[in-house]
């Protein structure tokens, strides 16, 4: 039985392998590392454990536990640490969690007590689904954001002003989608101890200067994963502005709660940020194809939803149905091709759509002369199916932009 399965899962990982070579990911959530930097997680280093903390010989043997032969581990990590840290403006970070929510459970758990506020963005204006039952299992007591739907933002002006009557304690922007990158900076002020802003969606733009840096508005601490906007692998970082005695507390709560920080999954994040000068491309390309894109749907009649013309744009796009089912439809339409996208109940009570992204396809090659007949297949495909005439155009194009890179 057990070779039985050995031989199911290698064929179905050559079956999966080859069918992604031939689909365009306009997930706006997924992303591709570079092949060359993951190799390090097939070494036989994926298997060790190991700290991210210096400690001189005196130091170890004061500890309840040390695993030897792990010095020059320790060391890279901290000199991946401090990259990352100068990247990103904040004086002090970690790798050490595992994922965007597992980064939220561990964060909130260290530096949280059971009956505190946290002032969110709501899920009707783009946060993230499942942060308000996190905290809210931890004890938490969650305070929406209030919305204007109308200009699809968080209105901050009556935001501010039910600050006043009752300060939170901590305010974490958890926006897990949305078509601007919105100014909340005079939110960060309002937290009586930490101001928390999820860069997740937006993390290669803000280490290439095309999105504003949180921590220039006055956030305390920033949260990423690293396999969304940015080409990393499925990791998170913890990132501070500011050394204090509460980050030190936090950092406690961290090494309590995460045994290991798997390192070779850290040397790929080190690996991919040294990618400079692509980074910064990418970073550009990333928002040029997502905007230019939107503009050739809304010409060839998909309803897109149009951000406004003096928003700083991300990578997404929703496409807005009428109802669930034509939504659905579209959705199945598209995977039938082959183009990968998210079904979804958009925000600002827009209804049921298809939330694409660009960080993927841009990743690989996609460029903004490929724009006008990648949305003219999706404007064909929504209208007539996945017929096979579509089927096979739709494939020549996405092998077409795979074939453009190594990974």
């Amino acid at each position: 039985m057990d070779d039985d399965l050995t031989a199911q899962l290698r064929t179905s990982l050559r079956q999966q392998q080859r069918v992604l070579r031939s689909s365009l990911i306009l997930n706006p959530v997924e992303n591709i590392p570079f092949a060359e930097d993951l190799s390090v997680a097939a070494s036989p280093l994926h298997g060790l454990y190991n700290t991210d903390k210096l400690r001189t010989r005196e130091q170890r043997a004061e500890t309840d536990h040390q695993f030897s032969g792990r010095g020059a581990l320790e060391q890279d990590a901290r000199d991946i640490y401090a990259a990352w840290a100068e990247a990103l403006r904040a004086e002090d970070m970690t790798f050490r969690l595992l994922s965007g929510l597992h980064a939220y459970i561990v964060l909130f758990m260290a530096m949280a007590e059971p009956g505190q506020t946290v002032l969110a963005v709501p899920t009707r204006a783009g946060g993230h689904v499942s942060a308000k039952p996190i905290l809210e299992r931890l004890g938490l007591e969650v305070v929406d954001m209030i919305v204007d739907d109308s200009s699809m933002r968080i209105d901050v002006e009556a935001t501010l002003a039910q600050c006043e009557k009752r300060a939170p304690d901590y305010v974490l922007v958890d926006r897990s989608e949305g078509l601007a990158y919105e100014d909340l900076s005079s939110l960060s002020s309002v937290a009586t101890k930490r101001s928390i802003f999820d860069l997740s969606q937006y993390l290669t733009n803000v280490l290439c200067g095309d999105h504003p840096n949180p921590f220039d508005w006055g956030f305390d601490l920033v949260v990423a994963s690293v396999h969304k906007n940015f080409p990393g692998p499925q990791k998170a970082l913890l990132a501070t502005r500011k050394i204090d005695p509460e980050w030190q507390h936090i950092l406690g709560g961290v090494s309590t709660y995460v045994s290991n920080m798997h390192v070779t999954s850290t040397y790929v994040a080190g690996l991919t940020l040294g990618r400079r000068l692509w980074l910064s491309d990418y970073s550009h390309r990333m928002l040029e194809t997502a905007v230019l894109l939107e503009h050739e749907l809304s010409v060839r009649g998909v309803p897109v939803v149009r951000r406004s013309s003096d928003a700083i744009p991300t990578h997404h796009l929703w496409i807005r149905e009428r109802d669930r089912a034509t939504a659905f439809q579209t959705y199945e339409r598209l995977e039938g091709c082959l183009i990968m996208a998210n079904f979804r109940l958009l925000p600002y009570g827009l209804g049921h759509g298809l939330r694409l992204g660009t960080s993927a396809a841009t990743r690989l090659g996609l460029t903004v002369d490929d724009l006008p007949r990648l949305a003219e297949l999706i404007a064909e495909i929504r209208e007539r199916g996945a017929v096979l005439a579509l089927q096979r155009e739709a494939q020549r194009f996405s092998e077409s932009i795979w074939a453009r890179t190594q990974a």
